[in-house]
């Protein structure tokens, strides 16, 4: 199974502590769009831009970037940024060809000194841009301070 990223529409009137534990058929959640972990990790770097929280931890500190392997939550501090970073990666790729190819993580072979090889990373644009356009839409409710984008890592 593929490595995602979940990220969830939800109220600013919900309990954030242990929300997590309970995606399940949760009627708080409004909308939600899953990210490939290798999209994610290709722009990884433009996410360390934006100013997040982590609802992990009690006070829900703030931070930046996402929690890869654990929750983050956006807010209305973060939707302006968030959804500048992600249109600019969606007006990026719609320049492709609609076979999205990128390059990946160096990989190396053990039995040999130095010798490996980057992966080529393949997706469909057109799914790509969806998870964009959804994030996108998810930045702009939470501009209005009423919602906000609960993201679970790998």
């Amino acid at each position: 199974m593929a490595l995602e990223h979940e990220f969830y529409l939800i109220p600013t009137t919900v309990q954030l502590q242990g929300f997590w534990m309970n995606l399940n058929n949760n009627p708080n959640i409004i909308d939600s769009v899953v990210i490939h972990d290798d999209i994610i990790m290709y722009i990884s770097d433009s996410f360390k831009w934006i100013s997040s929280k982590n609802p992990a931890i009690n006070g829900i500190p703030g931070c930046k970037g996402i929690n890869y392997h654990g929750v983050t939550l956006f807010d209305v501090d973060s939707a302006t940024i968030l959804k500048r970073v992600i249109t600019s990666w969606r007006d990026l790729f719609l320049n492709s060809p609609n076979k999205l190819e990128l390059t990946g993580d160096f990989v190396t072979i053990e039995a040999e000194d130095y010798a490996g090889h980057y992966e080529n990373l393949v997706f469909d644009r057109d799914d790509v841009l969806k998870c964009f356009e959804k994030l996108i839409s998810f930045s702009g409710k939470v501009a209005e301070g009423k919602c906000y984008i609960y993201h679970c890592g790998i």
